[in-house]
């Protein structure tokens, strides 16, 4: 059975507990962080599995590449490790995204993202998956994930090796020779007026594999990763990348006074505030600072 790897989500459908907010941590050794998240997450309540918190587009999109592969799928969480979908969750609020007032990155004195998924488990427990699983593993993850599992897959047998497939994580460009060589091509033809899963930064690993597994895995599950890389060619072959969209740029105290008029139409949601901002008012804003300021929005929201 194929297995998927996909990203866990800032979004969740069960309200987070507040006692699993990653800022009301200590400024710590990434040891010390981690024993006091895992101590908070040991003491509440798992309420749903996690198929049924995570949401979005993204996750959405992962799970349709899972249920047409008939593939496991498991999550990369910055907050819990790697976890199966099924298995029962508690609803939590941390992210490695920078610019978010839940960023564990913030609060660790040493090390960074890698050494923080290190310490969860993270590692071990995907290497423990990829020992059991004896079918071809696509790890489809955003650039911030990808970043946090890589030091975990320099290591792999060169058999193992040759049954992964990564999809996204474009922002990753110094990957060692041997994962570059399994990485399938996916660019930003993805997002061009010809194709059928266009979408945000955000989600386009998801997108990705989804494509991956409907165009290229369902006709030739047994071909190599040069094979699969060249027929994931061949089907983007003719498309078109999208047209540059400049966009007018401006203040942050404006920038923001645009996103509170947005804000309840959006539902506060960030994804859809920032496919408002481009798509709609032709806004540029680079996705660092538009984390930034709706993070400074929530704040002042709460208060």
């Amino acid at each position: 059975m194929p297995v998927i790897l996909t990203a866990c989500t800032q979004r969740k459908r069960v309200t987070p507990n507040p006692l699993l907010c990653a800022r009301d941590l200590p400024i710590g050794t990434v040891g010390q962080v981690a024993e006091a998240w895992m101590a908070k997450v040991a003491t509440v309540e798992t309420v749903a599995p996690a198929k049924d918190i995570y949401c979005g587009r993204s996750f959405v999109e992962a799970k349709k590449a899972a249920d047409s592969a008939q593939a496991e799928l498991h999550i990369v969480s910055a907050g819990l490790g790697l976890i199966h979908s099924q298995q029962d969750i508690p609803s939590y609020n941390l992210t490695v995204s920078r610019g978010n007032q839940d960023c564990i990155l913030d609060k660790l004195q040493d090390h960074g993202d890698a050494d923080w998924w290190a310490a969860l488990g993270g590692h071990k427990t995907m290497n423990d998956l990829f020992d059991r699983s004896s079918g071809l593993i696509i790890i489809a993850l955003p650039s911030p994930y990808l970043r946090m599992v890589a030091p975990a897959l320099q290591g792999v047998s060169d058999a193992l090796c040759e049954r992964i497939r990564i999809v996204g994580g474009r922002d990753v460009p110094d990957l060692n020779p041997r994962l570059e060589g399994i990485r399938l091509p996916y660019d930003d033809r993805l997002d061009g007026p010809q194709s059928t899963l266009p979408g945000t930064r955000s989600d386009f690993a998801s997108r990705a594999v989804r494509h991956f597994v409907e165009n290229v895995l369902a006709t030739a599950p047994l071909a190599t990763a040069k094979d699969h890389a060249e027929l994931v060619e061949i089907a983007l072959a003719g498309w078109d990348r999208p047209s540059s969209k400049l966009g007018t740029r401006m203040s942050d105290r404006d920038l923001k006074s645009i996103v509170r008029d947005h804000w309840s139409r959006a539902d506060g949601r960030s994804t859809k505030l920032l496919r408002i901002l481009r798509d709609e008012l032709n806004i540029a804003c680079e996705q660092k600072r538009f984390a930034r300021l709706t993070a400074e929005i929530r704040e002042e929201r709460a208060l």
